[in-house]
């Protein structure tokens, strides 16, 4: 199946989409990225992911080009022509600010394009058994808003594939943040802790968040790495792995080292939730 995409006002093979050698999403790595996943081949949370994209393109000074309406229709036709039936899509929007002038602004016309392929979740044994992180010392800048810049992550994927590691943990001055591509959340003495400052408010984590509320103490706050090492369990959420117990951080056992109870739990709620929003 050859693969389409939408690129500046057209679905187009992506074996003929261009983007010009002077666009300041390359020259400059000037641009927001935002990304979701289906259920039942319906895009999950569409609504909460859009808004999150206008909002880093407000914060970068972007223009968001089209309407939710059309990207929404965009998504179903190329969901329809790129993934097989039975399977789940992900979905990746990049928007630039189109051709740079003078080597370092941009004018009105930015670049966006959408992509969609077949999702891959982890392995069954990782939500089955949990994961490991390696932990890196890192905030990235523009922290609320969802920019290309992963140049640390993709640095890193070497010593995180070395160890064995689904992902990678950052920390900051003490405290710990997020993972290079998703949230982060610790257990302890049955409240459930996750940081507040300083990370990108997932999408996943946003409704964690929402539906954990209605029967475990939650806090939005400073978690200490002491904190985390002590806990009993830990989780993360992301668009593209869901839930995953976390059992192991940088070569340290968190707990059990077995996913929890409170984890599971967590687990059961979002799957049921998923598939009854799809």
């Amino acid at each position: 199946m050859a693969p389409f995409c939408y690129l500046n006002g057209d679905i187009i093979p992506v074996g003929e989409a261009k983007v010009g050698v002077y666009d300041i999403g390359l020259l400059r790595g000037f641009g927001i990225y935002e990304a979701l996943r289906t259920f039942d081949r319906k895009p999950f949370m569409l609504a909460d992911h859009l808004a999150r994209m206008r909002a880093s393109a407000s914060a970068m000074k972007l223009n968001v080009p089209v309407s939710d309406e059309k990207i929404a229709s965009v998504l179903d036709e190329l969901i329809a022509r790129n993934v097989r039936e039975g399977k789940e899509a992900l979905a990746r929007f990049i928007l630039t600010g189109g051709e740079a002038i003078g080597g370092i602004e941009y004018g009105e016309q930015p670049t966006f394009y959408i992509l969609v392929e077949e999702l891959e979740l982890p392995p069954k044994s990782v939500y089955a058994r949990g994961c490991s992180l390696v932990v890196h010392e890192h905030e990235r800048p523009f922290s609320e808003s969802k920019t290309t810049n992963y140049i640390q992550a993709v640095l890193l994927q070497g010593e995180r594939k070395k160890a064995g590691a689904l992902e990678i943990l950052y920390t900051w001055q003490g405290r710990v943040l997020e993972c290079a591509t998703s949230n982060f959340f610790i257990v302890k003495g049955g409240v459930i802790a996750t940081a507040k400052d300083g990370i990108l408010g997932g999408i996943t984590r946003k409704l964690v968040i929402d539906i954990v509320r209605k029967e475990s103490p939650l806090e939005e706050r400073d978690v200490s790495v002491e904190e985390m090492y002590s806990a009993d369990e830990a989780f993360l959420t992301s668009s593209f792995k869901d839930i995953v117990p976390v059992v192991e951080v940088g070569g340290k056992k968190i707990g059990t080292g077995a996913p929890g109870p409170v984890t599971k739990r967590v687990m059961e709620l979002f799957r049921s939730l998923a598939h009854t929003a799809s």
